[in-house]
């Protein structure tokens, strides 16, 4: 496995890193499924288009809002429908799963799209919230999983790239359990996180770190990103430290019109987790709430110029070498449309949604 490169020529008019695109699944709940994964296709096919280099998709369970619960299988289903984007998992959450299943669910996408397929890996369970437990006991998620994350790697690692990642010497007489089918360039394997630990178990392992800065900034720790770079182990192949941020979007034909779109998709989420909960707050709290949102989630939101200038300033402030957009909007129509709007492939005009 390799480190990914830069790439040589960067685009003045985009910032000078890489950008790629992760896919939360977003739906609003009056959705029918099989057209919120037409819709995923879809902002895949406008990423691919507007010449970004990935298309992750991500990992979550028990959720009304999202349909991305098993990103093997949503991957297989974007890799063929795209010609030369890479598809890859932001992330699999690696505690639900037997590593060797992991690897050979990868190896057979890999055998499928080669060259095209990428494995970011994290510790959490991808529920939220009172679901949590239920969700732990129906994966049959064992309760220490998420403190045996490192290992959990080291496994899933061993099984992908054997020959590179004994950590031990192999003994000749001891069998081996070989993964099928075996390809030639396995999944580039990514660590995720928000953490110091997750960036310490990266940096360990010589491994890319994707720091989540897009689940914003009660979980997030700045120091993560300062801490892997510190703790790089460049290991027997001279790797070198490679950091991706994810941030939230929301591009549109100006400010005001992103404003007033991005309140409206924060106003939503406002609503959902409040009604849950008891009475559903009067329009001042709830935009008031949805601001708060909007804040901690620290969602890039403006006419094209603004959101350029807010991804520079993320990428220039961690001296990251990619950065992972998350278009912020309920339906795939509006995370296209702001990918394009953002590279320039669209023509500022948007029917502005109401907040109420």
């Amino acid at each position: 496995m390799t480190t990914p490169q830069m790439p040589v020529g960067a685009d003045s008019a985009r910032p000078a890193v890489l950008q790629s695109v992760l896919e939360l699944g977003a739906t609003d709940r009056q959705m029918p499924a099989e057209q919120a994964i037409r819709e995923v296709v879809g902002v895949a096919q406008a990423a691919e288009e507007c010449g970004f280099h990935r298309f992750w998709v991500a990992e979550h369970h028990a959720s009304l809002d999202a349909v991305s619960s098993a990103p093997a299988v949503l991957i297989a289903h974007v890799a063929a429908r795209t010609q030369r984007i890479h598809v890859g998992a932001g992330g699999v959450m690696l505690p639900n799963y037997a590593p060797y299943t992991v690897a050979e669910q990868f190896a057979t996408l890999g055998a499928l799209h080669p060259g095209r397929i990428d494995l970011g890996v994290g510790r959490s369970s991808g529920g939220t919230g009172a679901h949590t437990k239920l969700l732990e006991a129906a994966l049959r998620r064992d309760a220490r999983a998420a403190f045996e994350f490192p290992a959990l790697i080291d496994e899933l690692m061993g099984f992908l790239d054997p020959p590179t990642w004994a950590r031990t010497p192999i003994e000749p007489e001891r069998p081996t359990l070989h993964l099928s089918p075996r390809v030639a360039s396995p999944a580039q394997v990514y660590v995720l996180g928000t953490s110091e630990n997750g960036a310490r178990t990266a940096a360990e392992r010589s491994l890319p770190f994707v720091y989540g800065l897009h689940l914003g900034q009660s979980k997030c720790r700045p120091a993560a990103v300062e801490r892997y770079r510190a703790t790089f182990d460049a290991g027997p192949r001279g790797a070198r430290p490679y950091v991706i941020a994810s941030l939230k979007v929301l591009c549109a034909g100006s400010d005001d019109e992103a404003e007033q779109l991005a309140l409206h998709t924060a106003c939503n989420a406002v609503r959902r987790r409040v009604t849950a909960l008891g009475e559903p707050p009067d329009k001042a709290r709830e935009e008031f709430l949805a601001r708060k949102v909007l804040e901690d989630q620290q969602v890039v939101h403006g006419g094209r110029s603004t959101v350029m200038s807010g991804i520079e300033r993320v990428a220039k402030t961690l001296g990251v070498d990619e950065i992972m957009l998350v278009p912020y909007d309920l339906t795939g129509t509006g995370r296209g449309r702001t990918l394009r709007m953002l590279t320039g492939r669209q023509a500022p005009t948007l029917a502005v949604a109401p907040t109420t």
